[in-house]
């Protein structure tokens, strides 16, 4: 190198700048969209979806990811607008009490950009309020932590769940100005953004498989809570075959044994609501999913939740085996069982109800005793549904169960008014009791028992999936019309004038603007009658 003294000054002038370039650092634009844990933990986010892989690995909870707005945006455009002009526009989600207070323009995620103000007003709701519902009795991962971080890449999510929040809303207030299009319009944005997610992207990708098993989910769900049985029907089929062939390969993702219990849950409450009809030579994978599910609650830690849950599961595991010998709704020949042999399925049954019974007697937490007399009602439904596999089709024949249906009566009312300190599932998309109370007061001859659950359907604004205490009560106040015709308050009804088989209808409903329910029922002589009744 030159001795700096001997050069020219303008030599001396590049040597420095040279030098100067040296010593300069390479910047790089700092990136801000990992996933709020790498965050907090200052390391670098390889910004996975809808669980990054840093968190995955180290068994750390992914918080999900909270995008900065796109700023060619509608939104962010109007947002700067209103600050150069003092604030004459202001856009502010719902919710954010602070940026209302000081009229500021919020925004809150990157998933929220380009929805409406409507649509930004029902996902909030929905993540606040409607999630949370939907999870029932039970803390579940699904509903309370999966939906809402596949929610933020997912548009087909993100739109099933702005539907579900509008449905929530306008079940929480009936007497309100509904707008009845806007739910089934998200309905089909998310039908149409599936559509578009599965044509474009790679569906050898698991990730992939996963977020379309997410979105199966919430569509079938919001198929529930709209009524649309043929969607249900579509959305459940198709779903439980992909899922089947998605955990083959994936079975050790943790988010795997998720979907698997929610999609078991999900045939709980269909094969309840349908009568065990769609399961009759249907979902061929079913049963090996259920042996999966099973041996997943196994290894939970929590032995309460593990000892519910798993009765829960092997009972209708029972039922789902032989749909045609357990459909209490019909004449049964005790024809067996074809799955298994029923010493054994009976016997597992019984031993999982005395464990969970010893275990809950230990029990403090008023969560956990919600939950399990919630169970306690599903064991008595099933004590029952065993019982009438005996019955030969005489109506009169149900009276021998008459302590079963006092105790799921007598039950679901400690249940309603014995917790108020803890928040109340009133709008649950999974399997309650809802469906178990309805039979009693189908089933059931004991005046008092009938007026009971009458009384409660009236008092008590819930709905579980496919089932409506409003719905219930129309049902159950027209079979005691017909029935009890000329017969004096408190006597039983003669087998004569029992009506063998009554329920609401299913029909393709697209829409669900009908606010009339379709009744079907017949008499002893086989003869069918339909009427449309208003709440």
């Amino acid at each position: 190198m030159s001795d700096p003294h001997t050069l020219s000054p303008g030599d001396q002038s590049t040597l420095v700048i040279r030098e100067r370039e040296k010593k300069k650092r390479t910047s790089a634009s700092k990136v801000r969209t990992g996933c709020l844990t790498c965050k907090s933990r200052h390391k670098k986010c390889d910004e996975t979806r809808p669980a990054c892989t840093m968190c995955t690995r180290a068994g750390r909870v992914c918080q999900g990811y909270t995008a900065p707005p796109d700023k060619r945006t509608r939104e962010v455009r109007d947002a700067r607008t209103a600050k150069t002009n003092g604030g004459a526009l202001n856009i502010v989600h719902v919710g954010q009490q602070q940026a209302q207070c000081v009229g500021l323009v919020h925004v809150v995620d990157g998933s929220q950009v380009g929805l409406s103000r409507m649509e930004r007003d029902y996902l909030y709701s929905f993540r606040s309020y409607t999630a949370g519902q939907c999870a029932g009795y039970h803390f579940d991962p699904f509903w309370q932590v999966l939906v809402h971080q596949v929610s933020e890449s997912c548009p087909e999510v993100r739109h099933a769940a702005i539907g579900i929040g509008a449905l929530h809303r306008r079940f929480a207030n009936p007497d309100s100005n509904r707008n009845d299009i806007f739910p089934l319009r998200q309905s089909t944005k998310a039908i149409a953004c599936l559509r578009t997610a599965m044509m474009k992207d790679n569906q050898s990708d698991p990730s992939v498989t996963e977020k379309i098993l997410v979105a199966c989910v919430v569509l079938v769900t919001f198929a529930l809570f709209q009524g649309d049985v043929d969607a249900v029907r579509c959305h459940l089929q198709a779903g439980t075959k992909l899922l089947w062939e998605w955990r083959k390969k994936n079975f050790r993702n943790p988010v795997a044994s998720v979907l698997l219990h929610t999609f078991i849950q999900l045939h709980i409450h269909w094969a309840s609501a349908t009568r065990l009809q769609d399961y009759i030579g249907g979902f061929p994978y079913l049963q090996e999913l259920i042996h999966d599910n099973l041996v997943d609650i196994s290894a939970y830690t929590d032995e309460l939740s593990k000892a519910t849950l798993l009765v829960s599961v092997q009972s209708w595991a029972l039922m789902l085996s032989d749909p045609v010998s357990l459909d209490p709704m019909t004449t049964n020949l005790s024809k067996g069982f074809t799955w298994d042999t029923p010493a054994n399925k009976v016997h597992r049954f019984n031993m999982q109800v005395e464990e969970c019974t010893v275990l809950h007697r230990k029990a403090a937490s008023p969560t956990k005793l919600r939950a399990f007399m919630v169970l306690q009602i599903q064991i008595e439904m099933m004590q029952i549904v065993l019982a009438s596999t005996k019955f030969s089709g005489c109506e009169t024949e149900w009276d021998s169960l008459l302590p079963h249906f006092q105790a799921i009566v007598d039950t679901a009312e400690v249940l309603l008014s014995s917790f108020d300190q803890l928040s109340d599932p009133l709008f649950s998309a999974k399997e309650g009791f809802l469906g178990a109370l309805m039979f009693c007061g189908l089933k059931c001859r004991d005046w008092t028992v009938r007026q009971k659950v009458l009384a409660i359907c009236r008092k008590y604004h819930r709905r579980e999936g496919m089932f409506s205490t409003t719905e219930a009560a129309l049902l159950l106040q027209r079979m005691y019309d017909v029935e009890s015709a000329g017969i004096p308050p408190g006597e039983k009804i003669p087998e004569s004038a029992r009506i063998p088989n009554m329920y609401i209808a299913e029909f393709p409903n697209h829409s669900k603007f009908q606010t009339k329910s379709h009744i079907k029922y017949c008499d002893r002589n086989g003869n069918w009658y339909s009427e449309w009744l208003s709440p």
